[in-house]
């Protein structure tokens, strides 16, 4: 109890603002120091940190103007590379479609080529039955002609020479044909 009694003997004797804890003196030493600190900080430290902040302002805001230029940079480089992707498609396509023409041209000349190999084929082959015609008409001329000789001669009982043959084969063919 006796510490509350102090401290309320204190408190009487001390009047205005000494009362709520106020010193005027310790006011004023604070008051000078701040000052003081406040005028050296103003003088050394505030202008550098000012252009510090100022630098790092400015690299920040180079910084944002680069990222947006870059962001940019990287929409344009997009969009060119869909249009060469685009383009390239096209060029494929196209090329494609090229490709199909000219099998398509190679085919039909194949199959024109195989078309003529055939007709070629097909005439040496009429050619060749029209000469085995003609050479078996021939043949079978010149054994009728040996029939008709030996016939003839078995008839007649004598031997003609080469021009009495001609002679009779010639009357009896055309007397036959």
């Amino acid at each position: 109890m006796q510490v509350f009694t102090r401290f309320a003997a204190e408190t009487a004797e001390k009047e205005g603002f000494a009362a709520l804890g106020f010193d005027p003196k310790a006011f004023l030493i604070q008051l000078v120091t701040f000052l003081l600190v406040f005028y050296i900080m103003k003088r050394y430290v505030f202008g550098r940190v000012v252009d510090l902040l100022e630098k790092r302002r400015v690299t920040v805001e180079e910084g944002v103007k680069l990222s947006q230029e870059a962001k940019a940079e990287a929409e344009k480089l997009q969009k060119e590379i869909a249009e060469a992707h685009k383009q390239a498609r096209q060029d494929a396509d196209k090329l494609l479609g090229q490709t199909r023409d000219q099998a398509d041209d190679i085919i039909k000349a194949a199959e024109q080529s195989a078309q003529d190999k055939a007709g070629k084929i097909l005439l040496d082959a009429k050619k060749k039955i029209a000469e085995e015609t003609e050479r078996s008409r021939r043949d079978l001329e010149r054994e009728t002609v040996e029939l008709v000789i030996q016939a003839t001669e078995a008839v007649s009982r004598e031997k003609l020479d080469a021009k009495k043959d001609a002679v009779l084969i010639k009357d009896a063919l055309r007397g036959q044909v």
